[in-house]
């Protein structure tokens, strides 16, 4: 019975998160945006204000390291932010909270709709179609779940930014070099069976019929759809209502 309630109210918030996906709105997700890897700024900030979508929806991990309640974490990427800011004033800006970048509504503010993890996967209906967007870090496993709580934790946030005031900058450093070793790249094997038996599992906790996600830096499309990621691609997804029904275009960055 827990399990059956757990599942009702998990639909009930899926709901309570709709919103409206316009047509010809831009889906952007894992830029990783850094003072090492610009790209997403150099194409943004080249755009007019007619060449602007009407809906900026960014998937997550958009910035490689924002924390919005680590002070530190957040003057590198002043440019950025304050870009978003100003493109805020002519469309509609959602983004949704990743696991590099998170905490984000003392940043934007009002200017910029912040979607955390507990308010994810936004729900909207197309087309009679129910379609769900998530930055894609859910179903990770218990251990991920109690780092992600430690890690959006306003206490251990502020704790951090504390030890690299004291330790001149070494925190943030640190955590900035050990990103930028990463390599986003990479092609996960069997990864649309393993999709296939996770949808099967979100499919009882939301009500949906297609979903929508980053995260993985994968850029396949079942009835599942993760998205390019523009650190990789240097692409991004127009979504199309063409003949009553829903289409998705990549377009490259330029």
């Amino acid at each position: 019975m827990s399990g059956e309630r757990e599942t009702d109210r998990d639909k009930r918030e899926s709901q309570e998160n709709s919103f409206s996906l316009e047509d010809g709105a831009w889906l952007i997700a894992d830029a990783h945006y850094a003072h090492y890897n610009t790209a997403l700024y150099e194409f943004l900030s080249k755009l007019t204000p007619d060449e602007l979508p009407p809906q900026l929806l960014l998937m997550g991990d958009i910035f490689d390291l924002l924390f919005g309640y680590a002070q530190n974490s957040i003057q590198p990427n002043r440019k950025m932010v304050d870009l978003l800011k100003q493109i805020a004033r002519q469309c509609e800006v959602i983004y949704l909270e990743g696991n590099h970048d998170f905490g984000l509504q003392p940043i934007f503010g009002g200017a910029v709709r912040s979607v955390p993890r507990s308010g994810q996967p936004l729900i909207a209906s197309v087309a009679g179609r129910r379609i769900a967007l998530h930055h894609g870090d859910v179903l990770q496993g218990t251990g991920y779940e109690l780092y992600t709580a430690l890690i959006r934790n306003r206490f251990v946030d502020r704790s951090l930014n504390l030890l690299d005031n004291v330790s001149g900058g070494s925190v943030i450093g640190r955590l900035e070099r050990y990103n930028r070793a990463k390599k986003p790249c990479y092609r996960i094997d069997g990864f649309e069976k393993r999709m296939q038996k996770r949808l099967d599992i979100l499919k009882k906790r939301y009500d949906f019929d297609l979903w929508i996600e980053g995260h993985f830096h994968q850029n396949i499309r079942f009835d599942y759809f993760n998205l390019p990621a523009f650190a990789c691609a240097k692409t991004y997804i127009v979504a199309r209502f063409t003949d009553g029904s829903l289409e998705f275009e990549e377009r490259r960055a330029t």
